[in-house]
């Protein structure tokens, strides 16, 4: 009876277990039906079965790009970038490669910190993404790769802005220049070069540089839409010859 017992009960308990399944395909079925629901982790344990399962497989590409997509939906960046990486390198055929190139760069962009702090995780998504660009340019993801392309160059021109600020603060002119003509040269198309063409003019004329000073402020107020810091500049040339 005791054996009896322990038998129906062994077999209630394994009925309410869900079942790993069998083959490939509903392996993938049962992950991809946990991605479509939002159950990402439960995903990942599925995808991650295919592979280690069913090495060689005719979709493993696909189960490996869909493990990355369920890390990155479930805000795991830093793994998801990881996986990304091994379709890349390991699946190099694989019709999901510019994606994954373009996600990479995502999770990247996502885990960068805000602009006063260490912006290399904005420099690798940069890179992913000016790569993405300049291997699909056609794709239709590249305008959207433009988009954050421009939007990590803002962040790494505020930071470039905030640093030459900082350095003439502390009274460092030569560093401060440095800094300057890196948000002037690298960044010409956003807020910041002008704040920057206008900070190298007060540097040239506390250095006494006054004709290059002028010259400076001369190009900026060619070039501003600002009328305020238009203003600003014509007062700083008029400053300079009233001298």
């Amino acid at each position: 009876m005791l054996l009896v017992l322990l038998a129906l009960l062994l077999t209630s308990c394994a009925g309410s277990v869900s079942k790993v399944p069998a083959t490939p395909e509903a392996v993938l079925k049962r992950a991809d039906d946990y991605f479509n629901r939002g159950k990402h982790m439960q995903a990942v344990a599925m995808y991650q079965k295919f592979l280690d399962s069913y090495v060689g497989n005719e979709r493993a590409d696909y189960a490996q790009f869909k493990l990355a997509e369920s890390y990155l939906q479930g805000h795991e960046y830093d793994l998801a970038a990881v996986e990304y990486q091994v379709l890349i390198t390991n699946y190099g055929y694989s019709e999901w490669v510019d994606d994954a190139i373009f996600q990479t760069g995502v999770c990247y962009w996502r885990e960068a910190p805000r602009a006063e702090r260490d912006q290399q995780k904005a420099l690798d998504a940069l890179s992913r993404f000016t790569q993405f660009l300049t291997t699909f340019p056609d794709n239709p993801r590249a305008p959207a790769a433009r988009q954050y392309v421009q939007e990590i160059n803002a962040r790494l021109a505020e930071k470039t802005l905030e640093t030459a600020r900082w350095y003439y603060r502390r009274h460092e002119p030569k560093a401060a220049l440095v800094f300057c003509e890196k948000v002037i040269t690298n960044y010409p198309d956003n807020k910041n070069w002008e704040q920057a063409m206008y900070l190298k003019g007060l540097i040239l004329v506390d250095r006494a540089q006054d004709q290059e000073a002028i010259e400076q402020f001369t190009r900026l107020i060619e070039a501003t839409k600002d009328e305020a810091l238009k203003r600003d500049a014509e007062a700083q040339i008029k400053r300079i010859r009233a001298q």
